[in-house]
């Protein structure tokens, strides 16, 4: 009799853990929550949300504006000829934003930008649902060289780059700038 107890409660664990374990592939992944807008744009509030909220590990913030916050990487940013820079550019939104795709919270590109004349062009893109290049929206790859001139912000952007990369100095965001106008 002891060896069957001892069977059944045997059976019961297996049954117990083989449910359990069937239940946990079978969860739903926690719902991603995308952060507050900042306590305001001041520099110090966009740096703590910035921190607070996103994975941005190595990317260096160099410029806000109302909408969102500009990054890139040091080593996704290079000089291609004489005032020619290719850039990776990560933008965080502080509130969705509506795309013909659904809306989107942030977005990668990797830019051409000729600092002479100074003007872009977006060699491609991914758009992202949520914060953190999360939930990819679109796709924009091998994107043709056209030309285009940028808005406050874009221009804020190009000059951060432009200088840095040009200079050769490592790209840091002038902490006295404030965000660029309303795009």
């Amino acid at each position: 009799m002891l060896a069957t107890m001892a069977g059944a409660r045997i059976a019961w664990l297996g049954l117990a853990m083989a449910a359990g374990l069937a239940g946990f592939g079978a969860r739903a992944k926690p719902a991603i929550v995308d952060p507050p807008p900042p306590a305001s744009l001041e520099i110090v509030d966009v740096e703590a949300w910035a921190s607070a909220y996103l994975r941005r590990d190595p990317w260096t913030l160099i410029t806000h504006d109302i909408e969102g916050a500009h990054f890139t990487r040091p080593q996704g940013a290079a000089a291609t000829g004489p005032f020619m820079v290719e850039a990776d550019v990560r933008t965080e939104l502080f509130r969705p934003v509506k795309m013909g795709q659904g809306w989107a919270r942030s977005g990668l590109a990797h830019w051409s930008v000729d600092c002479a004349n100074r003007r872009y062009a977006v060699l491609s893109m991914t758009i992202f649902s949520h914060n953190n290049l999360q939930g990819e929206l679109a796709r924009k790859s091998a994107a043709d060289r056209t030309w285009m001139t940028p808005i406050d912000s874009q221009a804020a952007t190009i000059s951060v780059l432009c200088k840095a990369v040009l200079s050769g100095k490592p790209l840091e965001r002038p902490l006295a700038a404030k965000p660029a106008a309303p795009s």
